[in-house]
C-alpha cells in the first residue's frame, strides 16, 4: 500500500517544475499568435465573406440558371469558409489556453500592421 501512496504523492499530487512552460516560450507563442495567426484568420474570414457576398449578388442579380447555380455554390463555399475560420479560431484559443497563453483576439491591434503605422 505504501508503494501506491508513494506513487500517487510523487507523480500525481506534486507538480513538476520541468512540465511548466518557460516564459520565453509563452512569449514566443503569444507573439506568433498575435502577429501571424490572428491576421491570417481575419484575412481568410474576410475572403470567405467576400465570396459569400459575391454569391448573393450572383443569386439575386441574375436570371440565368447557370448564374443562379454559381451563386448558390459561392454562398455555400463562403459559409463553409466562415465556419472553418470560426472553428480555427476556437481551436487556436483552446491550444493557447492549454499552453498558458491568455487572451487571443483576432480584432486586436497587436499585429504586424503596427510596423507600418506612422508614429505620432
Amino acid at each position: 500500500m505504501s508503494i501506491l501512496t508513494d506513487f500517487v504523492r510523487e507523480y500525481i499530487f506534486i507538480p513538476h517544475a520541468y512540465a511548466a512552460p518557460s516564459e520565453k516560450f509563452l512569449a514566443l507563442i503569444a507573439r506568433i499568435n498575435d502577429q501571424v495567426i490572428n491576421p491570417i484568420i481575419v484575412i481568410l474570414f474576410a475572403a470567405a465573406f467576400v465570396l459569400f457576398t459575391v454569391g448573393l449578388y450572383n443569386l439575386f442579380g441574375n436570371d440565368k440558371a447557370e448564374d443562379l447555380d454559381k451563386g448558390k455554390r459561392h454562398i455555400l463555399w463562403g459559409v463553409i469558409g466562415m465556419a472553418i475560420m470560426v472553428s480555427v479560431f476556437g481551436i487556436m484559443k483552446f491550444i493557447t489556453n492549454s499552453v498558458g497563453v491568455p487572451n487571443i483576439n483576432p480584432a486586436s491591434t497587436n499585429d504586424a500592421s503596427i510596423l507600418i503605422r506612422p508614429t505620432r
